[in-house]
Order: C-alpha cells, then structure tokens, then sequence
C-alpha cells in the first residue's frame, strides 16, 4: 500500500517576538514580509463595544483563567490569552462545521458565529494600540503561503480586510529561507524582545502556510523622570517564600502609593498603572500562599467583578519582585480538556475553507505559545506567539502524534496585563521566585 503523503503548515499566532537567525547559520532575508497593520496617530478616549462585545471581552477573560489553571504546574509562568484568541480566530476563518463551532464556543462568541468574531478582533486590532500613544502595543498579522497551496479567495480576503495580514507566497523549497523570513519578521514586529520562535525542526518539509500574529507589549509605569514609581537605588534583596514553604532570595523592588486594591475571599488584588492609566499590571496574591485555592476560585470569578471591588482608600508599601519569564507550551492537552477536540482528529475536522486544493484532509496537529516577559524599575515587556500547527493528508486516517512539548513555570501570585475601557486581559502568568 502506497504511504500517505502528509503535508504540514503551522498557523503561527505570534503575540511575541523572533529572531532571525536559522538553526546554526545566518540566512540572509531577500525581500522581508511587508508589515500592513493599522498604526494610530490619534489617541481614543476609551475601546468602543457594543453590548455583544462587551460580553465576547467578559468570556475572552473567563477563557484566560481557565487557560491559566490548565497550563500553571508549579513553576513561573507567562501566557497570553489574546495571543490565543487572534490565532484561533484566524484558524477559525478556515473551518467549518463542528470543528468551527467548538473553536467559537471555547473563545466565547457562542451561537453568534465566524462574523461577529471577525468583527470584534478587527475592533480591538485597530483600537487597542490607540488608548494610549505613549504605551507601546503591536498587534501584526501575515500568512506566508507556499507556492503549491494558494489560500481560498474568501479566506485570503478575511486576512487581509479584517486582521490587516499581508499575504505573501514563496517557494518553499529552501526550507532555510522560509524559516529566516519568518523569524525576521516576528524580530521586527516585536523589537527583539524575543529572539526565535521557531527552529528548524519546526519547519517540515511539507510545510504549506504560516499564519502569523505578533503581539508586543512595552510601557513605563505611571510616574515621571523625577518621581519615578521605582527607584533602582530603592530595589533589594529580600526573602521570597516559595510555594513549598522553601525560601529563596530576590531583587525586590519597593514603592509606597494609593494604589488600587480588591480584598477578595482568600487573596488580594493589587492594581499597578502604566503612565497615562489606561493599562495595568494587576498581582493577585493568595492569603496564605496557596495559589493553586486561588486558581479555584478564579474560576468562580468574574474578572469585572473583581474590578468593581476596587478601593482607593490607602498607602500601600509594595513589594515586588524584578522577573524576567521566558517559556514554551503545548497546547493540545490544554486545548482539548477546554472543549477543542474535533479540530485535532485528522478524518473528521473540517478544515475546508483555507486551501484552494481539493482532495486534501486538514486537521491541527499542534498548537504552541511561546511568550516572554520583563519586569523591571522602568517599566514592563511582554511578548507571545502562538503557533498552531496544521497537517494534512491526501485521504482520512489517522495522523501522526504531534512532538510533546513541555515548558511550566510556578510562584504564589499571579499576575496579570489588562486595557482599562475595554476590560481586555492581554498577558497573564505565575512568578514562582525561582
């Protein structure tokens, strides 16, 4: 019996940063991927939603501590829900279906369907980065295609009016090339913050698109040059008690301000601005360092109802640690145990509205976020990618197990990155004091 041929592409949804250089050589990139992504020039007062998607941000939230509970395994850790969010709808654009509908369930948008997603992520792409000039926020989106497989007119369209995706095709036959173009470009559209995202054994052979999201974070704390929110001088080392009860010592940052603070059951939220106020880092801190009880309760949490339980009503000396988180995960697991199954199955998911090439089965093999961030006396940087990884056969069956891929990360509080008017969890993670 003749062997299956299997083709691979990887859906990159890339809220994070890349670099250019291949496995062991420098290839140097001839005509680099354009960038098309909207850049505001006037600042907006506040993200406007309608009433549908003020729930779809209330779900996106629900879904993000959902994420986080699946993922946390005892160890420091970063992740970016909206990553996920803008990589599964752009996947979503190319299915149909059951398959379709379980994308769309898991991400909030229910029984309203692929077009009101579309609608929604087009209106946080262009209005996000507009709150705030001086906040730094790169939401870019292209599809590098293979020659061999070129896209359906109507999805090739929804890419580039919707989520502003330059599309751009190549021969994918000098896999080297194909891989420094896209690292490039993930370099570029995240300043360098992070430096690869894929390897060359991320690269098949039978590779037929890249879609890619970068999502990159940057901003100063409130406070000004010389009355900063954290002074180098101020930061020192201190004990840091892990979850085990074991010890550790960090570089500890301190500030005392009227800071905005939540006293929930079991744990505390604290409230810290960038400049201008319109994003913040929020640290949720159990009572009695039990972080996974929180991780429980958050489940029963609405994120906007924590927000209404903010007072402004005293100084608070804080303490928090510098960290610098860098990982990777497989999402499969996670993915299915969150309700996306069928999109995983090669023979019944139904991957028909990406590729104009018949007689093909598509199904995803992987899905991988890799995301970083810093925290430091300026200010903070984030970054992820999210790669979802396509296979496909010419007849059903089943397909090959994709590589199991690990990187966890633990510590007793949780953080969190949000946009103040829309309410929108950008990045969120656990730092362990490792």
């Amino acid at each position: 019996m003749a062997p299956k041929t299997t083709l691979r592409f990887l859906t990159c949804a890339i809220a994070g940063l890349l670099t250019l250089t291949a496995c062991h050589k420098t290839v140097r990139v001839q005509n680099p991927i354009s960038i098309s992504s909207p850049t505001p020039t006037e600042k907006i007062t506040k993200v406007s939603l309608n009433e549908t998607q003020q729930g779809y941000v209330r779900a996106g939230n629900a879904m993000a501590f959902r994420f986080l509970k699946e993922l946390y395994e005892g160890k420091d850790m970063v992740c970016s829900p909206l990553s996920l969010q803008y990589a599964l709808a752009m996947t979503a654009n190319g299915a149909s279906g059951e398959t379709l509908q379980q994308i769309i369930d898991f991400l909030g948008y229910g029984e309203d369907g692929i077009a009101a997603l579309n609608e929604y992520c087009k209106t946080m792409l262009e209005q996000l980065p507009a709150v705030d000039l001086d906040v730094t926020l790169k939401v870019t989106d292209a599809l590098l295609v293979n020659n061999m497989f070129p896209l359906q007119a109507g999805f090739q369209k929804t890419m580039q009016d919707t989520y502003y995706a330059a599309v751009e095709n190549m021969d994918f036959s000098d896999l080297d090339q194909v891989l420094a173009r896209i690292n490039e470009w993930a370099k570029r559209n995240t300043d360098g913050f992070i430096e690869r995202v894929l390897e060359k054994g991320d690269v098949s052979p039978d590779a037929a698109a890249f879609l890619m999201n970068a999502l990159y974070f940057k901003a100063h704390w409130a406070g000004s040059s010389y009355n900063p929110m954290f002074r180098e001088y101020g930061t020192q080392e201190d004990k840091f008690t892990r979850t085990d009860g074991s010890t550790t010592t960090v570089s500890m940052m301190q500030n005392t301000s009227r800071y905005g603070y939540a006293v929930m059951d079991g744990y505390k939220v604290l409230a810290i601005p960038y400049e201008n106020y319109k994003y913040y880092m929020y640290i949720l801190l159990p009572d009695r360092n039990d972080l996974s009880g929180m991780l429980d309760r958050l489940q029963k949490t609405a994120w906007s109802d924590i927000l209404a339980r903010f007072q402004h009503d005293a100084e608070v000396h804080l303490k928090l640690p510098k960290f610098d988180i860098d990982n990777k995960f497989n999402l499969n697991e996670t993915l299915n145990a969150l309700g996306i199954r069928r999109a995983f199955k090669s023979g019944e998911a139904e991957f028909d509205r990406m590729f104009d090439k018949p007689g093909y089965n598509f199904w995803i093999g992987r899905v991988i976020q890799k995301a970083r961030i810093s925290v430091a006396e300026w200010g903070t940087e984030a970054a992820a990618v999210t790669v979802v990884g396509m296979e496909a056969a010419m007849d059903p069956g089943p397909g090959e197990e994709p590589k199991k891929m690990n990187f966890f990360a633990n510590h007793p509080f949780v953080f969190a990155i949000g946009e103040t008017t829309s309410g929108a969890i950008l990045f969120e993670g656990v730092f362990s004091g490792e």
